[in-house]
């Protein structure tokens, strides 16, 4: 049997009159990659700010390594990385000291920081761009970057959302090779995608997200196998065409934003879209003031 990291038992969660999830219960492996997977709107990305502690639930209890996620929010926010679909990097600092950037951020220390900035530029293979502005990167490194920050600080579990969206064949199968050799590291990987053949290759579970149920949880060939299907293609369109479909959107008011954190501490905050316009609007200034705190970090670390 796998150990067991995560576990949702009976847990529930609805936005104002929107029924996300209803009584859901599932296990994440230890050590392992899972994939959740699920059409648009079913909920899919709000299990992963579940699971990184940004949403509570309504009902339920949500466990790592058998302790309350939520009374033990210290760990999670250290031991856990997340790189979410929009990116979480400044687009005015460079690649590099958005990894400086991160890593002050997280607590690492800089002789330890400066080893393993080096570190992961060689594992995204942005070695020859450490010094290009994020928002000259094409889409595919800017996935890598975003990618790279979530690991800084050398997490024992990396929470991805979509992260082969948007991008080409190629660029596709070597962010999943990329992946694949971080989970070879012993780092836990959950992630969201609706690329089934890409579950299907690299997940050695799948979690099935439909009507506010996780409706099938378990390795990619059983889950053929019970709906007697040659792909999880098959099996997903057996399932959501079978039965009527329904689908949720978060309100205005309770869209989330999550700040960048502090040491070990997140905030987490709700906008209006009135609000989220002012907050993007002056996004750009604040990054000024973040790149003149970052690259003096790295002259005082030199």
């Amino acid at each position: 049997m796998d150990d067991e990291l995560i576990e949702f038992k009976e847990v529930s969660k609805s936005f104002g009159k929107n029924v996300v999830f209803e009584s859901v219960s599932f296990v994440i492996p230890e050590g392992k990659i899972t994939g959740i997977i699920g059409a648009s709107g079913e909920g899919k990305s709000t299990i992963l700010k579940m699971i990184a502690g940004f949403y509570q639930p309504d009902k339920g209890k949500i466990y790592y390594r058998k302790r309350e996620i939520k009374k033990d929010m210290s760990t999670i926010y250290r031991i856990f990385g997340l790189a979410i679909e929009d990116g979480s990097f400044y687009e005015k600092l460079s690649v590099e000291e958005n990894l400086f950037h991160f890593g002050k951020l997280y607590g690492v220390e800089k002789k330890i920081l400066k080893d393993r900035i080096k570190e992961l530029l060689g594992l995204v293979g942005l070695e020859n761009a450490k010094n290009t502005l994020a928002e000259n990167l094409s889409v595919g490194m800017k996935k890598r970057l975003d990618l790279a920050c979530s690991l800084v600080h050398n997490p024992a579990v990396v929470v991805l959302d979509e992260p082969t969206a948007d991008l080409d064949p190629l660029l596709r199968k070597h962010m999943i090779d990329l992946i694949k050799n971080i989970n070879s590291r012993g780092t836990t990987v959950i992630l969201t995608t609706q690329l089934l053949e890409e579950a299907e290759d690299i997940c050695e579970k799948v979690l099935i997200l439909f009507n506010e149920k996780i409706v099938e949880g378990d390795k990619p060939s059983l889950i053929t196998k019970k709906y007697s299907c040659s792909n999880l293609n098959e099996v997903f369109n057996k399932i959501f065409t079978s039965r009527d479909r329904k689908t949720y959107q978060e309100s205005n008011k309770e869209k989330t934003v999550v700040e960048p954190l502090k040491k070990t501490n997140i905030k987490t905050l709700s906008y209006s879209k009135e609000e989220l316009d002012k907050l993007i609007e002056t996004a750009s200034k604040k990054s000024d003031s973040v790149l003149e705190e970052i690259r003096g970090l790295k002259n005082n670390g030199n």
